[in-house]
């Protein structure tokens, strides 16, 4: 049976059922393990550097203010959403060249989404 890691990578299924890749994190002290699409766990690492802590650490801050109710995957998801509209200020946007009624800003994020291939018949 391959590593755990690799189990739901989707490279390694014949039918490619999955791409999430699963990692370990430690929060508040214990070590867990969480199945995030690979541009989440890159969007983590980033914030993670940008603002000077590591991913465990901006995990554990998630995990103390997510609500009860919600899966800790599920606070990443909504908590990297969040960092990345805080970000996208006019004053942002207006550097860039978002905004402005184009289309490139549209089709470049669109570029960097890879979808899986298909499997092969």
């Amino acid at each position: 049976m391959p590593p755990r890691s690799k189990r739901f990578s989707g490279e390694d299924l014949p039918d490619g059922s999955s791409t999430l890749v699963i990692r370990n994190v430690v929060v508040l002290g214990k070590r867990t393990s969480l199945r995030m699409e690979p541009e989440m766990w890159d969007a983590l690492s980033d914030v993670a550097a940008r603002e000077g802590h590591n991913v465990h650490d901006i995990c554990t801050s998630i995990v103390e203010r997510k609500p009860a109710a919600a899966s800790l995957t599920a606070a990443i998801r909504v908590f990297l959403v969040n960092y990345y509209r805080v970000a996208a200020t006019e004053e942002g946007h207006a550097r860039a060249g978002h905004g402005q009624g184009s289309a490139d800003i549209i089709a470049a994020a669109l570029s960097m989404y890879n979808p899986p291939a298909a499997p092969a018949e």
